[in-house]
């Protein structure tokens, strides 16, 4: 499967509407799909507004136009009468590791792209194996801040030694820390690469004690995208669109960054190649991945 329906380096927004007061809140997919779950959660029960987008299937829903990436600005009340709040997030599971997501080029890009507003802070929202917790720690959430957000808001590091973190949490914890930017990542533990509610709700309420607002965490409000299944096997079935696509990357990106993407793949865990070689994810109805055995991402188009 090849993600034709999201290009590198194309964005509608106005970065003019970030400022040193807002707070910018990112979730995409990954372990658990908790990002995507706690921030499509916020988008469908509180009042939104698009305001940015990426990628070239777009629709309307609740009366906002949205895109496989959107950007929202969120009508909240803060204790601070100056702060915004801003929400970045993948409103359908695109997969962030393995044979089939978007190259680690996409979502380094995204992540400078993100820090170059200069927002007050960054909170981006993620999951972690289970396998990993500590059976003698009482809590299912772990967080992660930069030096610079704990400089600014006092947040402590309560995640362990010695774990790793892959995706687009990875890069912005990177990027932020390298360059000084503060930036904190709630993680939550669960147990299944599939949408982890409760894992979710978890990641919901400590945001909500983190942000000091109520986003109505009682339980999770989910996002039903059955109705863009057929457009997206539409474009992904869509041999021609997928020939152009593959021109018009060779031709803008593949200069840029050729040598990154090899390095990417050559680096590939190990891990990830044998669970996943013979694997690739299809939408479902209800809000998780379902697997294909007999097809096998074709990697040779992103060099």
């Amino acid at each position: 499967m090849k993600n034709t329906w999201l290009f590198l380096n194309q964005m509608s927004f106005d970065a003019t509407k970030i400022d040193s007061d807002t707070t910018v809140i990112l979730g995409f997919s990954g372990y658990g799909s908790v990002g995507t779950t706690v921030l499509n959660h916020i988008v469908e029960v509180l009042k939104v507004e698009s305001i940015g987008f990426w990628g070239n299937l777009s629709w309307f829903h609740k009366g906002n136009l949205e895109s496989p990436i959107t950007m929202y600005e969120l009508d909240v009340k803060s204790e601070d009468p100056k702060e915004k709040f801003v929400l970045v997030t993948s409103r359908l599971p695109i997969p962030v590791v393995g044979y089939n997501a978007l190259p680690d080029a996409f979502w380094k890009w995204i992540t400078q792209e993100i820090l170059s507003w200069e927002a007050k802070r960054y909170i981006i929202i993620g999951g972690l194996r289970e396998d990993v917790r500590n059976s003698s720690d009482d809590s299912w959430v772990t967080l992660i801040p930069t030096k610079k957000y704990t400089e600014l808001f006092g947040t402590k590091r309560t995640f362990r030694d010695d774990l790793s973190i892959k995706g687009p949490i990875s890069f912005l914890l990177a990027e932020g820390t390298a360059y000084r930017f503060p930036v904190l990542s709630i993680l939550s533990y669960c147990n299944t690469y599939e949408v982890d509610l409760d894992a979710s709700l978890l990641a919901l309420k400590e945001l909500e004690i983190l942000s000091k607002l109520v986003l109505e965490s009682k339980e999770i409000q989910e996002f039903d995208y059955s109705f863009l299944e057929s457009s997206f096997d539409f474009i992904q079935d869509d041999a021609s669109f997928n020939e152009e696509f593959d021109e018009e990357f060779d031709e803008d990106y593949k200069e840029e960054y050729e040598e990154e993407f090899d390095e990417d793949f050559k680096n590939t865990d190990e891990s990830d190649k044998s669970s996943n070689s013979n694997k690739t994810f299809s939408f479902s109805s209800n809000s998780t991945f379902s697997e294909n055995k007999n097809e096998r991402d074709d990697l040779e188009r992103y060099k």
